[in-house]
């Protein structure tokens, strides 16, 4: 049985699978991803070993950073 648009899970972009670990420091302090499905996708590029700490991945348009404290929105002002 195939599955509805809908039902489907948003498609999700590696920008950039590592970064600087510092860069993600600063960003700890960022919003949370709070998007469970977004969530869900973060954590399984995470624990696949796909992203790592300062790792971006877009999702519907919005830019999440790998922190030590998770995932974190990175502000759309920042050019990402």
């Amino acid at each position: 049985m195939t599955q509805a648009p809908s039902d489907r899970a948003p498609a999700a972009a590696i920008l950039r699978r590592i970064g600087d670990p510092f860069e993600a420091e600063g960003m700890e302090s960022a919003p949370p991803a709070e998007d469970p499905a977004h969530v869900a996708i973060l954590n399984h590029l995470f624990y696949d070993s796909r992203v790592d700490l300062g790792g971006l991945v877009r999702i519907e348009g919005r830019t999440y950073l790998c922190t030590r404290s998770g995932w974190r929105v990175v502000p759309s002002e920042s050019g990402r």
